[in-house]
């Protein structure tokens, strides 16, 4: 489970609260690990890459909007997470997930989600406060 704390905020409310619901699916996905119910997973893995895109999509929008030099390594790396997600949409459809797997998948999904908040993002945010104050 991942516990949101200040320190995971960029200082963009909008992506900060965004931020906080994909926590909370992540948690919440998580607490369904041991339903085994490939429907609940399949349910809750869709819902998830459905709001990260969008999600992404607004970074996406903030990063054009303020000419971040960065944008196309964040967008990188924005694909090839949603394609992470994908794979295990696709492994949970044809059977082949195991609660070994799901707590796998799921802790790729709270290691890459916070160190990308961490890192890519809180530099992302920095650089839009800098943006903001020059303007």
């Amino acid at each position: 489970m991942i516990a949101w704390n200040p320190s995971l905020s960029i200082g963009i409310q909008e992506i900060d609260e965004q931020h906080q619901a994909i926590v909370g699916l992540i948690n919440e996905l998580e607490a369904n690990r041991d339903s085994h119910d490939p429907a609940v997973a399949a349910e809750a893995i869709r819902f998830l890459r459905e709001y990260l895109n969008g999600h992404f999509d607004l970074e996406c929008e903030l990063m054009l909007d303020i000419c971040y030099p960065h944008l196309e390594s964040h967008k990188q790396q924005h694909e090839l997470f949603i394609n992470h997600v994908i794979f295990f949409e696709i492994e949970n459809e044809f059977g082949v997930v195991t609660s070994v797997m799901l707590s796998d998948i799921l802790a790729f999904l709270n290691d890459w989600f916070v160190s990308h908040i961490a890192t890519e993002d809180r530099k992302l945010g920095a650089f839009a406060r800098t943006r903001a104050l020059a303007e």
